[in-house]
C-alpha cells in the first residue's frame, strides 16, 4: 500500500455503486419486460462483486467492507429474476433460493444484522415462487419477524402487505397443511391486533386466501370454522366478495363429500344456506361486488348429491333449472356445465325416490339437448353414462318401488349401454359392465332370469375385451360354481401352470404389459387367472433381475426389491 496511491484506491462506496448499477439493469429489465444474456446474468456480476468485498474485509488495510445495503442490493437483484412477464419459469424457483442464501451470508456477519427490509424481500421473493415449499419459507421468515417485534424490536412490526403475501402463498400452496397454516398466519394477525399491539387489521384479501386455502384442502373437517370466519368479517365491517362465497361454498362441498355420513349433512345444508346469503347480498345492490356463477350453483348441487334425500335432488335440480333459464337469457356466466348435470343425476340416484331413475333420465336427456344446441361445456362424456346407470340400479333401494318399475330401471341401463356402443368418444370400458352387473344384481330376483341376464352381460364384456379383475370378482360372487366353471374356467388356457383367461378377454383394457421374447422386451395384454390374479410374465421378472446384477452397486437386494 506504501507504493501505491491512496487517493485512488476504491473503497466501499465504489463497489456498492458497481453493484448497484447491476442491480438496476436486473431491476430495469424485470420492469420493461427485457431479456438479454448481459441482464440475466447482472445479478450473478453483483454478487461476484460482493464476494470481492468479503474478501477485502479480512484485510484490515483494505478499507473496505460490505453493509447491510451491500447484501440488500443483491439480494434485490435475484428476487428480480422470478418477476415480470420475460422471466425465464426457471427463475421462479432459483430466485428466492439464491436470494436466500445472500440473506443467510448476511447473518453469518457478526458486524452486522439484518433489517425488516431483507426480511420482507425475502417474504416477497418466497411468495411469488412456485417452490414446493414456498410457502413454508415465507411463512418462517414472517413468524420470525414476529418474534422480534414482540420481544421489543419496533422495526419488525409485520405490515399488511407482509401477512398477505404469506396468505397468498399458502392459498397456492400444493400442501394437505394449506389451510392450518394459512388460518395459524390470519389468527396471530388478530391476535396483535386485539393485543393493541398493532393497528395493522386483517383485510377482506386476508381472510380471502384463508378461504382458497380451505377450498383447495382435502381435510374432511377443514370448513368448520368458515361461519365463524363470515361472522369476523361483518363485526370488522368487511364485506365478502364473489371469491369469497365461491371458496366458502366449495369448501363445505369437498367436506359433505368427505366427511361422516352425520356431518356430510351439516356440511351440505350449509353450502346450501351459504348460496341464499350470496343471493341476499346480490339482491341488495345492482352494482353488487358479489355475483353468483355457474361454478357457484354446481359446487352447491355436488354437495346436495351426498344428502341422500328426495327434497335434496329437487333442490338440486331446481338450482339446475335456473342456471338453464337465466343462460338462456343470455347470462354466460350461468352457462350449465358437465358437471351440473351429473351432480344432478347422481342427486336423483343417491334420492332412493320410487321414480328417481325417471327424473335421472330427464335430466340426461336435457344435457344432450344442451350440447345439441351448442353448449360444448356439458359435452356427456363416460362418468355421466355412469351416472344414470348408477342411478338405475339404485332403483331398487326404495321398498314402494314395484317390480315392473325395477325391471324398466334395467332396461333403461341396458338402452344406456347400447347408445354408447354406437358412440365414437364414450365407448363403454370396465367399469360400465361393473355397473351393468351390479344393476342386475339388484334389480332382478334370485333365480334363473337373473343367472341368464348375468351370463349375457358377462359374455358381451368378453366379446368387447374388457374383462378386468373386479369384474371378474362381481362375477364369480353371484353365479353358481357351475356356472362360473362352465363360463370362465371351461375357457381357460394353461400360462405357467396357471389356469389365465383369454387374451381377446383383455385386450381392450386400456394397458399392456411387458414381457420377455427371444427379440428382447415387448408388450402384451394383461394375463388375469381365473381366480382374478394378474399373472406376470416369469420370464420378463428374470430378465429384469438379471439387468439390475449387472449394474453397478445393484448386486446386494433386499428382500428380492432393489
Amino acid at each position: 500500500y506504501e507504493l501505491r496511491n491512496a487517493n485512488i484506491l476504491p473503497t466501499s462506496h465504489h463497489y456498492d455503486l458497481a453493484i448497484t448499477s447491476f442491480v438496476n439493469a436486473a431491476t430495469v429489465a424485470r420492469d420493461t419486460n427485457y431479456s438479454s444474456p448481459a441482464t440475466n446474468n447482472a445479478p450473478y456480476v453483483a454478487q461476484r462483486w460482493l464476494q470481492r468485498m468479503e474478501t477485502l474485509a479480512f484485510d484490515p488495510y483494505s478499507g473496505v467492507s460490505p453493509s447491510v445495503d451491500s447484501y440488500y442490493h443483491v439480494m434485490e437483484a435475484y428476487a428480480s429474476l422470478g418477476n415480470g412477464a420475460a422471466a425465464i419459469p426457471a427463475n421462479k424457483n432459483r430466485a428466492p433460493i439464491l436470494a436466500q442464501a445472500v440473506y443467510d451470508k448476511l447473518k453469518e456477519n457478526t458486524n452486522l444484522i439484518p433489517t425488516a427490509r431483507e426480511h420482507r424481500l425475502l417474504i416477497r421473493a418466497w411468495s411469488n415462487s412456485t417452490c414446493k415449499e414456498a410457502a413454508y419459507k415465507a411463512m418462517g421468515l414472517w413468524m420470525n419477524m414476529l418474534r422480534l417485534f414482540r420481544a421489543g424490536d419496533e422495526e419488525m412490526e409485520p405490515r399488511l402487505e407482509d401477512g398477505k403475501m404469506v396468505l397468498e402463498a399458502w392459498s397456492r400452496a400444493i400442501n394437505k397443511h394449506s389451510a392450518r397454516r394459512a388460518q395459524t398466519v390470519l389468527n396471530a394477525m388478530e391476535k396483535l391486533v386485539s393485543h393493541k399491539k398493532t393497528e395493522v387489521r386483517p383485510d377482506l384479501d386476508c381472510y380471502k386466501y384463508v378461504l382458497i386455502a380451505m377450498s383447495r384442502s382435502k381435510v374432511p373437517d377443514v370448513g368448520a370454522n368458515v361461519i365463524d370466519f363470515f361472522n369476523t368479517m361483518e363485526e370488522d365491517r368487511i364485506f365478502p366478495d364473489t371469491a369469497c362465497f365461491d371458496a366458502a361454498i366449495e369448501t363445505f362441498k369437498n367436506c359433505s363429500r368427505r366427511a361422516k355420513l352425520e356431518e356430510s349433512e351439516t356440511y351440505a345444508n350449509a353450502a346450501e344456506m351459504m348460496l341464499k346469503r350470496m343471493e341476499r347480498e346480490h339482491d341488495r345492490s345492482s352494482v353488487s361486488a358479489v355475483l353468483p356463477s355457474s361454478t357457484t350453483y354446481t359446487n352447491v348441487i355436488l354437495a346436495l348429491a351426498v344428502r341422500k334425500t328426495q327434497k335434496a335432488a329437487i333442490t338440486a335440480d331446481g338450482l339446475l333449472q335456473k342456471m338453464e333459464q337465466k343462460y338462456a337469457e343470455g347470462n354466460e356466466a350461468m352457462k350449465p356445465t358437465r358437471d351440473s348435470y351429473v351432480g344432478v343425476i347422481h342427486a336423483y340416484g343417491n334420492s332412493g325416490a320410487e321414480s328417481s331413475f325417471i327424473h335421472a333420465n330427464e335430466v340426461f336427456q336435457r344435457m344432450m339437448t344442451q350440447h345439441s344446441n351448442g353448449n360444448e361445456a356439458v359435452k356427456p362424456d363416460i362418468s355421466a353414462y355412469h351416472a344414470l346407470i348408477r342411478a338405475c340400479s339404485r332403483a331398487s333401494m326404495n321398498d314402494s318401488a314395484s317390480t315392473e318399475q325395477q325391471r324398466q330401471a334395467l332396461v333403461l341401463a341396458i338402452a344406456t349401454i347400447q347408445e354408447m356402443k354406437k358412440s365414437d368418444l364414450n365407448r363403454p370400458n370396465s367399469k360400465t359392465y361393473l355397473l351393468l352387473l351390479q344393476c342386475c344384481i339388484q334389480l332382478l330376483p334370485s333365480g334363473a332370469e337373473r343367472a341368464k341376464a348375468l351370463r349375457s352381460i358377462f359374455r358381451s364384456c368378453c366379446k368387447d375385451g374388457l374383462i378386468d379383475q373386479q369384474v371378474l370378482s362381481e362375477f364369480q360372487s353371484v353365479v353358481s360354481t357351475d356356472v362360473y366353471h362352465n363360463e370362465v374356467v371351461h375357457a381357460a388356457h394353461d400360462y405357467n401352470g396357471v389356469k389365465a383367461l383369454p387374451e381377446s378377454w383383455t385386450r381392450n383394457l386400456g394397458y399392456r404389459v411387458r414381457t420377455q421374447t427371444e427379440d428382447g422386451v415387448s408388450k402384451r395384454n394383461p394375463i388375469i387367472s381365473v381366480t382374478g390374479e394378474v399373472i406376470a410374465s416369469t420370464a420378463y421378472n428374470d430378465h429384469r433381475m438379471r439387468r439390475r446384477w449387472s449394474k453397478v452397486n445393484k448386486k446386494l437386494l433386499q428382500g428380492g426389491r432393489m
